[in-house]
This record gives C-alpha cells, structure tokens and sequence, in this order.
C-alpha cells in the first residue's frame, strides 16, 4: 500500500466510524492529543474532546460523509493533506437535510508502530 493510500484509509475509518455512529472506530485513527480547530467552535485537545464533539452529532443525525484530498505533502513522518469535505445530515427529529462542505487541513503523524494518526483536524464551512 502507498503511503497516500495509507492515508486514505486512515481517512475513511473516521469518515465510516462517523457515518456509523462509532466512535472509537473515529478516535482509532488519531493521537491521543489531536487538535481538533472547527470553524465557530472552540479549539479542543484530545480523543475524549473528539467523543465529546461527535457524539451529540451522531445521536443527532444520520450523517453521510466524503472528502477529496487536492494536495498530499510527506515530510517524513509526517503528512499534510488539503481538500474538500462534504456530506449530509438527515436530522432525526425534523427529518431536515443539512449538507455541510467546506475546506479541510488534516495533519497525520506515524507512530511507534507505522500507523498514520491524525494529530490536526481543521476545518471551515463554506463552498468548495
């Protein structure tokens, strides 16, 4: 497996962890101490900050989720990827349809036994 396509599975076992409504399948793929910088929201610091944030999401709505990745950069042990997100939530108690897209960052680091972890998730909402 390339080191892109790596990345891309790291990707996707949050974007499927958060479509599912699994949790620790989303923090499975980040550092203890990622950072998380989500537009109109606090900046938060860890997994629990990511269970805390998401977990009111998931209850809330039957989400689908995507992304496009425009630049990959490898330093090393570590990756920069820039991109696109994009999706939809389904509210469960209105049945609205919300259809969130915007800009993304992420910043993945190899651990000690070769898995790529996010360590930065920032985001901002808008047209892509």
């Amino acid at each position: 497996m390339t080191q892109r396509e790596e990345i891309e599975a790291a990707i996707s076992i949050w974007n499927n962890g958060l479509d599912s409504g699994d949790i620790e399948a989303m923090v499975s793929v980040c550092h203890a101490d990622t950072v998380t910088v989500n537009e109109n929201q606090p900046v938060t610091v860890g997994t629990q900050a990511i269970r805390d944030k998401y977990n009111p999401r998931i209850a809330a709505a039957e989400i689908t989720s995507g992304y496009e990745i425009e630049t990959l950069q490898l330093f090393g042990d570590v990756a920069v990827v820039s991109g696109r997100f994009f999706g939809t939530m389904k509210m469960r108690d209105t049945g609205d349809v919300r259809k969130p897209e915007g800009r993304l960052v992420l910043v993945y680091k190899r651990d000690e036994n070769g898995a790529w972890k996010m360590i930065l998730d920032m985001d901002n909402n808008g047209p892509a």
